[in-house]
C-alpha cells in the first residue's frame, strides 16, 4: 500500500508544471477566451481576448515573462485593475508588446490554460 502511495505522488508531481507562476502572480480574475479567436503572437506582438468582470472595460494588465530555458519562455498577464463589485462582463480583444527573442513562446492562463504562440521546431537533414 505504501508503494501505491508512493507511486501516485511521484505521478501527481510528474504532471505539475515547476515553472507555472504562483496564481497570486495574475493579479485580479481574469480569463483568456480560447475560441473563436485564440491568441496568437505575430512577430512581438501578442493578441487575445480577455475576459473580466467589472463596471467599464479598459481594465489595466501588465504582460510579464520568465524564461524557462535558454530558447523558452513563458508568458502570462497580470490584471493590475482590482476586481469590481459590478456584474458587467468585459470582453475585449487586446494587444500586448512581447519583448522575447526565444524561440518557443507559451502563454499561461489564470485557469491553467496554456497556448504555445511560437514552438522552436527542428528539422530532420533531407537525404
Amino acid at each position: 500500500m505504501k508503494s501505491l502511495f508512493a507511486v501516485t505522488a511521484l505521478l501527481l508531481l510528474s504532471c505539475s508544471d515547476p515553472v507555472a507562476p504562483d496564481p497570486a502572480a495574475f493579479g485580479a480574475l481574469y480569463r483568456i477566451q480560447e475560441t473563436p479567436d485564440p491568441p496568437i503572437l505575430t512577430g512581438q506582438t501578442l493578441e487575445m481576448t480577455l475576459e473580466y468582470g467589472g463596471c467599464q472595460g479598459s481594465h489595466e494588465f501588465e504582460i510579464r515573462a520568465r524564461a524557462t530555458s535558454p530558447t523558452s519562455t513563458d508568458v502570462w498577464l497580470r490584471k493590475t485593475t482590482p476586481n469590481e463589485p459590478c456584474d458587467m462582463l468585459v470582453v475585449e480583444r487586446r494587444s500586448f508588446q512581447v519583448t522575447t527573442s526565444a524561440g518557443s513562446v507559451r502563454l499561461l492562463g489564470p485557469e491553467g490554460a496554456a497556448f504555445i504562440l511560437r514552438a522552436v521546431t527542428t528539422s530532420s537533414p533531407a537525404r
